[in-house]
């Protein structure tokens, strides 16, 4: 027997379609259809105080759990960025490598006439 996969042919078996479509045909008996109604629908009826749809008290606290872990992290994530972009905007005005410290210590007190000139100008 080889693996080669390009001389395949398709073979038709009327006999195994027919044994198959049997086998998985649904039943055609009303009261098989009527039966399996009633048992679906006094499961239903009968749950213990807990309907199907409902979430299981044991998985309550794990939701919360998890959904407290993930406020906590997206929290810790936003101050973060937060923290970030005001750290960037601080640099992006001052930057520290460009101000000469003697210079910011040695400042000499403005005369009242330098005062005035630098409110008419701007400068």
């Amino acid at each position: 027997m080889t693996d080669d996969i390009r001389n395949l042919e398709l073979v038709r078996d009327d006999e195994l379609t027919q044994t198959l479509r049997a086998i998985y045909a649904p039943p055609s008996d009303t009261a098989y259809w009527s039966f399996l109604e009633r048992r679906i629908l006094d499961r239903l009826a009968s749950e213990d105080g807990d309907a199907w749809w409902a979430v299981p008290a044991a998985w309550l606290r794990v939701g919360l759990v998890a959904a407290g872990i993930a406020v906590i992290v997206a929290g810790t994530l936003l101050l973060r960025t937060q923290t970030q972009m005001a750290r960037a905007e601080y640099e992006t005005v001052v930057d520290p490598t460009t101000i000469d410290a003697p210079t910011l210590a040695a400042r000499e007190r403005l005369t009242e006439q330098q005062t005035n000139v630098r409110i008419l100008t701007g400068h």
